[in-house]
């Protein structure tokens, strides 16, 4: 007699299937199968499994500004891939606006000093499509840019531009405008603005998180700036009572994606921890189309005592390992045995300036036709 329809196949077995599977676009369906799937591609063993048995890329570009050009570097878990590493870097002053986890990339190429080209790139596979100026960059200086990969056969991407006066003036409130760039029409179009109250900014180098159809920015007054891909609405929320009052022992915030959800990450500091710091992640529920809530309990310490000069997080690599930023540095920490899995000097960079999360399968891309 044949096996019943409803039986299952063991997680080891699935686990190993879903680590060998080359596509990203196959993997984040995965996601979508069951609950426990999803939960077996969170897990802190997954990704570096993931990455080892298809040769994908899973790290972050690291990017600094040297002699008023703009460098890179593309940093990832296993040193084994550096052989991979030249087919990312990116041509000389080019500047990355934005990244998304479908290996593409946002940049700008400097071609001369008053001439430069917007363009979207997949470095994996060095292909590369120029894009036209946004409407308003002449008169505007770019805040923040978001790229968001909504299809793949051929590519659909839309990407996201903040921007303002070039000059912050005193006034009531601060003036974001935005545009969006569709690949689909292949044009710029203008939405409404965007105010936040005086002096409330966007963060600086501070990278918006994607989350579904939403990006997320954190300002400088602690709130969350949110925009609604489909709806092309914004809305401000502010942090819980707790997170959003500054004290004397808090160091920064941080907004992240941790397994498919908003969170933040607070370093604070006690004032008889010779200098050591504590981190913790606060998260919240599946993400609203209109508001965002706290989960209950949903604190979740990450480091405690950790020395401080590691204790500026750019990023949560998987459940169980940090990426952290130095002065002249970055590591891979592992949170459980508070172990240095891999420590990358920035020889090429004097500081990680800006940090990009990046994921990459090898895959062609269809840009489609430039009109």
């Amino acid at each position: 007699m044949g096996k019943s329809s409803s039986e299952k196949l063991p997680t080891d077995i699935v686990f190993d299937i879903i680590s060998r599977t080359t596509s990203l676009q196959t993997l984040d369906t995965c996601k979508s199968v069951c609950k426990e799937w999803k939960q077996l591609i969170y897990e802190s063993s997954f990704m570096p499994l993931y990455c080892q048995n298809t040769n994908n890329l899973y790290g972050y570009f690291v990017q600094d500004v040297r002699k008023s050009n703009y460098v890179s570097m593309f940093v990832c878990l296993d040193n084994n891939n550096n052989n991979k590493l030249p087919f990312l870097r990116l041509p000389e002053n080019t500047r990355i606006l934005a990244s998304c986890n479908q290996g593409i990339l946002c940049c700008l190429k400097k071609r001369n000093s008053n001439d430069y080209q917007y363009c979207v790139c997949k470095p994996a596979t060095q292909q590369w499509q120029d894009l036209p100026k946004p409407r308003l960059d002449d008169c505007t200086t770019t805040v923040s840019m978001a790229i968001m990969v909504l299809g793949s056969t051929p590519l659909r991407y839309k990407i996201v531009r903040l921007s303002r006066d070039g000059s912050i003036k005193e006034s009531e409130y601060c003036t974001y405008y935005c545009e969006i760039f569709d690949s689909e029409t292949r044009a710029w179009r203008k939405i409404q603005d965007v105010n936040l109250p005086y002096p409330e900014l966007i963060r600086d180098s501070a990278q918006p998180v994607l989350i579904n159809n939403s990006i997320h920015w954190l300002t400088n007054d602690n709130n969350i700036l949110k925009f609604n891909l489909v709806q092309e609405s914004f809305h401000i929320f502010t942090l819980p009572e707790h997170l959003h009052n500054t004290d004397n022992n808090r160091l920064s915030n941080k907004l992240v994606e941790y397994e498919g959800r908003l969170g933040l990450v607070c370093t604070t500091q006690e004032e008889d921890s010779n200098n050591n710091v504590n981190m913790e992640l606060w998260l919240t529920d599946e993400d609203n189309e209109s508001k965002i809530n706290w989960r209950t309990n949903c604190k979740k310490v990450l480091i405690n005592d950790m020395v401080e000069r590691y204790a500026n997080p750019a990023g949560i690599y998987n459940a169980g390992i940090l990426f952290l930023k130095a002065a002249d540095e970055v590591v891979f920490y592992k949170i459980q045995d508070r172990s240095l899995i891999n420590k990358v000097k920035l020889d090429r960079l004097r500081d990680a300036r800006e940090v990009f999360q990046f994921r990459s399968d090898f895959e062609r891309v269809d840009f489609g036709r430039v009109n």
